[in-house]
């Protein structure tokens, strides 16, 4: 379930459409709103989609404020519901009803007039166009997937002849059953070979491998796109944190919580975490009983001493320029700029040294 808008405002007075969208008949229900608020997207799912098709077992919304105020909450505990959640920006994971937006809107725009200020009037239609159109992944429509049949239309009624058969309901109601159940069979064998193609697809673009898995503890940052109020969106810098993740769930989302103090926890999708490459794991201490490494391979130009770690200036060693060439790690020509023709550097930098 999602909301679609704000829209022109209708002679109705209607900004916003209610969409909701069963994930296996691929059936849809799209109700006109004049606002998004939570007793007006209440009182729209009670009336338009409980009292018509009966109490739903599961829905999935994003997590907007409409539909985490506690007036839905209290809709949804006493109807049974359970209710799922959307992760924060990251409208993929309610991708059916999203792509059902942008389907709704094309065909409405086919249609609105020049003002675009009466998408209303044109909506049960485009609904009705919709749900008897072939899905392609489940191989049949909407209506069929309901019904067990093909919508009758005044085109179906012109071109076939109505042959009134004498049925009892009985065995009506028993070829009803058999066909649902055939239809039914069907669309969930064409729904999985069509969500094996799109995991396949999905895994070759987005390919979470052990690599870019986090682990608990991991200090990460926080891809955040709303712009606080007052602030540029140009200037505006979309990482926040640091974050600790307390736990993975699932393959691609993270239970995180700020990193000082015990702020409000969160759960993200991976795409928005970074891991945070300059601080070590939380549980990661330094021993003090250690020892420090250090690179005793030292870099050193001509004629300067050779300085050991814990070695003082006095106490070094300085040797020929012959013998530091030898040390250098790049076996480059190097030579001196023009400007120092003049010059013997090799003995001016071992005379400084020595005083």
């Amino acid at each position: 379930m999602d909301v679609l808008g704000p829209l022109p405002m209708t002679a109705r007075g209607n900004q916003y459409i209610l969409v909701m969208s069963d994930h296996f008949t691929k059936w849809v229900e799209a109700v006109p709103m004049p606002n998004q608020r939570a007793e007006t997207v209440a009182k729209a799912f009670v009336n338009e989609v409980v009292t018509r098709h009966g109490v739903p077992s599961k829905l999935l919304t994003d997590q907007g404020r409409n539909f985490e105020a506690d007036l839905m909450k209290q809709v949804f505990s006493l109807l049974g519901v359970r209710k799922l959640r959307t992760s924060p920006y990251h409208p993929q994971t309610d991708g059916q009803v999203e792509r059902m937006n942008r389907t709704l809107k094309g065909i409405l725009t086919a249609y609105v007039n020049k003002d675009h200020n009466d998408w209303d009037d044109h909506l049960p239609l485009a609904l009705f166009a919709y749900r008897n159109s072939v899905h392609s992944s489940s191989g049949v429509s909407p209506f069929q997937a309901i019904y067990g049949r093909e919508a009758t239309t005044p085109l179906v009624l012109m071109n076939t002849e109505t042959e009134v058969k004498e049925q009892f309901i009985s065995n009506y109601c028993d070829e009803l059953e058999k066909t649902l159940k055939d239809v039914h069979r069907s669309i969930k064998t064409n729904i999985d070979v069509a969500q094996s193609k799109q995991k396949k697809g999905y895994d070759e673009h987005n390919d979470v491998d052990r690599s870019t898995a986090l682990k608990e503890g991991d200090r990460v940052w926080l891809n955040n796109k709303a712009v606080p109020k007052g602030l540029s969106r140009k200037f505006h810098s979309p990482w926040t944190g640091p974050y600790v993740v307390i736990e993975r769930l699932g393959k691609v989302n993270y239970h995180i919580k700020p990193g000082p103090g015990n702020g409000k926890t969160r759960v993200v999708h991976r795409n928005r975490l970074k891991l945070d490459i300059r601080q070590p794991r939380i549980e990661e201490t330094l021993s003090v009983d250690q020892p420090e490494k250090h690179n005793s391979r030292v870099e050193l130009l001509p004629g300067e001493p050779v300085i050991h770690h814990g070695e003082r200036l006095a106490d070094a060693q300085l040797l020929p320029a012959e013998e530091l060439i030898q040390l250098r790690r790049s076996n480059r020509n190097r030579r001196q700029p023009d400007r120092y023709q003049d010059y013997n550097l090799d003995e001016l930098e071992i005379e400084d040294a020595l005083n």
